[in-house]
């Protein structure tokens, strides 16, 4: 079904041509629906049955022999047809617009809810997408001051003879005390090592982040006083709390 004939038969033109309240235009447009369209004449052929089946349900069968009763009273007078009971008819009219009526006004408020919950998730969504990037702005903006900061010297790391291709950026602000990494690249390890970056305080190397390549550009790490050096080792899975020494690949340190 095209999304033309959906959103037609999602209207209510066919309903209302059938009750004989659309415009001469909308008559003009449902009839070359009906014609164009097979599902629209299905649909249109179901919805007259189901009118005719609505009205039938209110007519009353009338009890039998009461016409061989009214020709005995009458004997041998001509008899003039006599016109339909006016007001049954309507009163059968009536339940059934009635009836089709109340069906259109319960399809249109189950639509008007459906748009309405539709339209709450889309304001919700749009909301969140804004304080997201708001968020995500302000610390595009915080990184952009940092590395152009003066203040901010900037790091490289280059794996040894045990990583070669290992190279990542660090910047430090010790002013505003701000630390960020951009992992280049990294050599692959098996699934059950990491590695782990180190910052050397006192002669003690302090954890800092497991480093991975990820599409952000940069990463903010912890900062850390005094820093000596930068450091990197390959460590087991999740991450150690003590630096394994004889595992160091990389590392740099600073100008004191």
């Amino acid at each position: 079904m095209s999304e033309r004939v959906k959103l037609f038969l999602e209207s209510d033109l066919l309903e209302r041509y059938l009750m004989g309240s659309t415009s001469p235009m909308e008559s003009q447009e449902v009839e070359h629906y009906i014609h164009k369209y097979p599902e629209v004449n299905e649909t249109y052929s179901e919805l007259q049955e189901n009118l005719e089946e609505y009205a039938s349900s209110f007519a009353v069968k009338a009890p039998e022999g009461l016409k061989k009763d009214i020709l005995n009273q009458l004997g041998s007078k001509s008899l003039k047809p006599k016109p339909l009971p006016i007001l049954a008819i309507t009163a059968c009219v009536a339940a059934a617009f009635f009836g089709i009526m109340t069906f259109m006004i319960f399809k249109q408020n189950q639509e008007l809810l459906k748009d309405r919950r539709l339209t709450t998730s889309l304001i919700e969504q749009l909301n969140d997408d804004i304080v997201s990037n708001k968020v995500s702005l302000q610390s595009v903006e915080e990184q952009f001051m940092i590395l152009n900061n003066a203040s901010t010297e900037k790091y490289v790391l280059r794996g040894n003879t045990r990583a070669r291709k290992l190279e990542t950026v660090a910047y430090v602000n010790s002013l505003e005390k701000k630390s960020y990494v951009n992992v280049v690249s990294l050599p692959e390890l098996s699934e059950e090592q990491v590695y782990q970056m180190w910052a050397e305080v006192d002669g003690n190397l302090v954890p800092l982040n497991i480093l991975k390549v990820s599409k952000e550009k940069l990463v903010e790490i912890p900062f850390e006083e005094q820093m000596a050096s930068l450091n990197i080792t390959i460590e087991p899975k999740g991450g150690s709390k003590e630096a394994s020494v004889d595992n160091i690949v990389a590392n740099i340190k600073f100008d004191q």
